[in-house]
């Protein structure tokens, strides 16, 4: 008997299992099915906590080959589905249709966009135009073909469309390099809104540079990269999406169509689509599948999806076209491919990020300061919070505060600007102080040369005594002469090369302090000034590169000055560039040690110190080679090029012997394990 029960019971659960996999109604998930990354302080993705898990996955509404997505004031979802040549209205709070638009003018619905009013604009590229309708799908207008003798050979078929406050539309048009079309609610044409630039290759430039307008008009075919999406939002802002660029794919256009974004923002060269929430925050998505999420003011702050087409994943896309965002921040997308639509809903994470960015553009900073808070809590090393405690501290006046989390955020605009307010306080407490002791110190130094030489000026002997002395070691007396080559770099190198002065181990001596220098400036500037972190670099190749460089300049020089007539033997020729490298080393070192102390705003002092040094340098060099080897000014130029020549074509000879030697080693490496295995 009970064995029986047992049996029906297992009978019952598995019609119930079977009728439910038979059900294609929406299907929720909980699990992440792709992972969410965000920018670190180097601005490379890493994965961080999840924030949007996918949520209602919707197969029953028979969608083919859609193209775009709008949701209304009323979380009212409307689908361009473009092969059913119809558009539908589906409720998100019901999870039911609302109703269907379609016959009539439709023909290849393949944009929709949605007013405040309940005005229902689709861009259709069959019709040729952009149909209006109602909130009860009644066509109250259609927008044609302009009639504007300059819109004249302009193709004609909308494929996405977004409306102003204004009642202006804003069209993306099939195969119209122009930019984005504007017309007035009439129909009139009013221009190309936005144009993207043209992205030119190297040759491209160059043709523009020499060539004339008609030879352009023959040689060159330049187009710029095309919109493939346009978006308003309720405060009349124009977004448009790009394709075929990283940079400025996405951007937020000004009344003038300019953009308003100050720096470049990475997205996917795939673009589709940009959508705008209530609260400012831009969403764009990739035919690949990938959806990104900015702030108002283009930071990246997520990244979700991935591309698949071999199984069905939840939350992944064949075929990314669309992306919209209903009313309570739930991100909806279509695939493009097997027609389905997905949602996306933030988890507690995104929602307190999402939070405190909002406190914070809301002046409430102490408020921001504390969500930031529970978001380094959960993620310690999210530069986002570390910007936001940051600036919250910066808007606090707590300054000092706010450089730890700019260090850590790799943020230095803002630490500049928290650094400028902490040297400022730094120079008020200590300034008075500094040169109270400065000027006292002068005043003991005068007062002791005072009374020294009413003494008998004992202690300026002394003092003078121990110059002559200090001055007759061999290698700082060559060093000291190498201080004054550049002030006087014809007689001090003619000096060199008629009565032998300086040596070898001084200007081997002074090469080394220039490479201890040079590594310096490379790797211990100040934060703000330094570009490149010391794990990121690949210093044996920076200390390769250094000598190898200083070695075939030597080598070269001397034996195209040899083959020329050059008088300077190799140990002069070794000395050169040591005796006239002096502004250039003192120059790095003043930048290295004053990049600690100066903001973003005094950059030009430090550009200005390198730019004499190194032009002194070359300048001091040149004398020097051209002293030396008794060469006129032509000769030298003649002598420095054959070098440079003569440098290029030995580094190209040592990397196919380095290639060769690899093969050859690789080659005997193989032989070898051969013998080893089947002979011995």
């Amino acid at each position: 008997m009970k064995k029986n029960n047992l049996i029906q019971k297992i009978l019952c659960l598995s019609a119930v299992a079977l009728a439910a996999l038979q059900m294609p109604m929406q299907v929720s998930a909980s699990q992440a099915t792709s992972y969410t990354y965000a920018a670190d302080e180097d601005s490379n993705w890493e994965r961080t906590q999840d924030a949007y898990l996918p949520d209602k996955t919707i197969t029953e509404l028979g969608l083919s080959s859609p193209e775009d997505l709008y949701i209304d004031e009323d979380n009212m979802l409307y689908v361009a589905d473009t092969g059913n040549k119809r558009i539908v209205k589906y409720d998100i709070e019901s999870g039911q249709i609302a109703g269907i638009l379609e016959g009539g003018d439709l023909a290849n619905p393949r944009g929709v966009y949605v007013t405040v009013e309940g005005d229902i604009y689709v861009a259709d590229t069959a019709a040729k135009a952009v149909l209006i309708y109602d909130k009860n799908f009644n066509q109250i207008g259609k927008l044609t073909r302009p009639d504007a003798p300059i819109f004249a050979d302009t193709n004609y078929e909308p494929k996405r469309v977004a409306v102003d406050g204004g009642g202006n539309v804003y069209l993306i048009g099939e195969g119209v390099y122009n930019g984005v079309i504007q017309l007035a609610k009439t129909g009139e044409f009013l221009g190309y809104f936005a144009v993207n630039d043209a992205d030119l290759t190297f040759s491209q430039r160059l043709q523009q540079l020499l060539f004339t307008r008609d030879q352009l008009a023959h040689l060159v075919d330049i187009n710029p990269t095309v919109f493939t999406n346009v978006f308003v939002d309720r405060e009349g802002i124009v977004y448009t999406a790009t394709s075929g660029t990283h940079r400025n794919g996405m951007k937020k256009h000004s009344t003038n169509g300019g953009n308003m974004f100050k720096t470049n923002v990475w997205s996917f060269d795939d673009l589709t689509d940009v959508y705008v929430d209530s609260r400012g925050l831009i969403y764009t998505c990739s035919a690949a599948g990938y959806i990104n999420v900015y702030s108002k003011n283009g930071e990246e702050i997520f990244e979700i999806g991935s591309y698949v087409t071999t199984v069905d994943i939840v939350g992944l896309f064949a075929s990314l076209p669309s992306v919209a965002v209903d009313m309570n921040g739930n991100i909806w997308a279509v695939d493009g491919i097997k027609g389905y639509l997905q949602s996306f809903k933030p988890t507690e994470y995104a929602q307190t990020v999402y939070t405190a960015m909002d406190l914070y553009e809301s002046g409430l900073y102490d408020e921001a300061m504390a969500k930031w808070n529970e978001v380094l809590r959960m993620n310690q090393m999210s530069v986002l919070a570390h910007n936001g405690v940051g600036k919250a501290y910066l808007h606090a006046e707590e300054y000092e505060e706010s450089l730890e989390h700019f260090q850590v955020a790799n943020n230095k605009d803002y630490y500049s600007q928290s650094f400028w307010e902490v040297r400022n306080k730094w120079i008020q407490k200590w300034m008075g102080p500094i040169l109270g002791i400065v000027i006292g110190l002068l005043v003991v130094w005068k007062i002791i040369k005072v009374v020294d030489r009413k003494r008998g000026g004992h202690l300026e002997k002394a003092r003078r005594q121990i110059k002559e002395k200090t001055g007759q070691l061999p290698i700082w007396k060559d060093i000291l002469y190498a201080l004054k080559t550049p002030r006087r770099p014809m007689d001090n190198y003619y000096e060199i090369r008629k009565y032998r002065q300086g040596s070898v181990v001084s200007a081997a001596v002074i090469y080394i302090l220039f490479f201890i220098d040079f590594m310096a400036y490379k790797t211990v500037k100040g934060f703000i000034y330094q570009t490149t972190k010391v794990e990121n670099m690949d210093i044996g190749s920076i200390v390769l590169g250094f000598f190898v460089l200083l070695g075939l300049f030597i080598i070269c020089n001397y034996l195209v000055t040899s083959i020329n007539d050059g008088d300077g033997t190799f140990k002069q020729i070794f000395m050169i560039p040591a005796y006239g490298m002096m502004p250039a080393m003192i120059a790095l070192l003043v930048v290295t040690c004053v990049s600690y102390v100066l903001t973003y705003n005094e950059a030009f002092l430090l550009t200005l110190v390198l730019l004499i040094g190194i032009v002194w340098s070359v300048i001091t060099i040149f004398i020097g080679l051209q002293t030396v080897h008794d060469y006129t000014f032509g000769e030298t130029v003649k002598s420095i090029i054959l070098t440079a020549v003569f440098m290029i074509i030995i580094a190209v000879i040592g990397v196919i012997i380095s290639i060769m030697w690899n093969s050859l080693y690789t080659f005997l490496a193989a032989v070898g394990k051969e013998l080893v295995q089947n002979v011995l």
